[in-house]
């Protein structure tokens, strides 16, 4: 009779841990009754090999990457588009992302995302989210756009083919459905299959004037260049290249172009300078290459350690049968 009130909270339990985590270690809830005895099972929040060409995401130190796989630094706190459709055969433009960043205590965020999408207007700014000028409540759906809150991001749906992913801090995804293949301007690229973003008349173009391109700043907005060290850094490449081809990546290497976060984790490293804490600074370079792989398909293991880009701690309850009820707290990373 006991054991049919401990399943669900079990199951609740780590439910809530892979909410934390691209990947969670969780027991057989078929074999729960011999908890000691239950195979480990690796799960992943990846969705599909097939979705990897579809996501364009920012994150961190002002990284981008483009549906198409380019990688660039755009250190600026610019009014961005991020995505648009401005190439279908109707000439409708059925969704627009805006996108700025800004700087609180010193660390780059995302300070405000702009979606028009399908003729609805929505606004992520500060913690809120407001629909047509009006502050909403999380969930929300209508006008065939769905918003909900899970425990690390705010997800948003759009009937339209759309989700955008945002975790309230440095990190956005925006997912596209494969019909608007060809059709798309911003600063995530035209998502034809090609990485020639930054190829114009024949000529190569530095990522500033890149950005330029997209620039969407009012009378009112402010855009600032955010500094970052541009020497190059050979042992933080090193440091980097060892920890994203380590054995919890494994699974990714044949899935998501490593050399490409390589280049971005020594980037956010040598941003930091030489202090003993400047690995820390490669953690949302880390976290970004995790969640990639696992969308992908991969399925990363737990690389994030109490002492190494752990921003917090779960306490997952264990409910342990001997003769009598016994409590155990774990503390997990996330």
């Amino acid at each position: 009779m006991a054991l049919q009130w401990v399943k669900p909270w079990i199951a609740l339990v780590f439910v809530l841990s892979a909410a934390h985590s691209e990947t969670v270690m969780i027991p057989d809830m078929t074999s729960i009754g011999s908890l000691y005895d239950s195979k480990l099972q690796i799960i992943s929040a990846g969705a599909s090999p097939t979705h990897n060409g579809q996501v364009c995401s920012t994150w961190g130190n002002y990284h981008y990457k483009t549906y198409d796989g380019d990688l660039f630094q755009l250190p600026y706190t610019c009014n961005y588009v991020l995505s648009s459709l401005c190439k279908s055969s109707s000439g409708y433009e059925a969704f627009n992302i805006k996108l700025q960043r800004g700087e609180v205590d010193g660390l780059p965020t995302i300070t405000k995302v702009s979606l028009k999408l399908d003729g609805t207007f929505v606004e992520l700014a500060n913690g809120n989210v407001s629909v047509n000028g009006l502050q909403v409540t999380i969930p929300f759906g209508q006008f065939n756009v769905f918003i909900e809150r899970t425990v690390s991001y705010v997800k948003i749906t759009a009937k339209l083919g759309l989700v955008i992913m945002w975790n309230q801090d440095d990190s956005l995804w925006v997912e596209l459905d494969s019909k608007f293949q060809n059709q798309t301007c911003g600063l995530c690229g035209d998502f034809n299959g090609v990485q020639n973003e930054f190829i114009r008349n024949d000529d190569y173009l530095k990522t500033i004037d890149y950005g330029d391109i997209w620039k969407m700043n009012g009378q009112t907005e402010t855009c600032t260049e955010i500094p970052v060290h541009t020497e190059q850094c050979e042992d933080q490449t090193k440091l980097c290249e060892q920890l994203l081809t380590s054995l919890a990546f494994s699974s990714c290497k044949d899935l998501i172009t490593t050399d490409s976060f390589i280049k971005a984790c020594a980037e956010d490293m040598c941003h930091c300078g030489n202090s003993s804490s400047s690995v820390t600074c490669a953690c949302p370079t880390l976290s970004e290459y995790s969640r990639q792989c696992a969308h992908a398909g991969g399925k990363p293991q737990e690389w994030k350690t109490d002492q190494f880009c752990c921003k917090g701690t779960l306490f997952a309850l264990h409910i342990l049968f001997v003769f009598i009820l016994d409590c155990l707290f774990v503390s997990l990373c996330w």
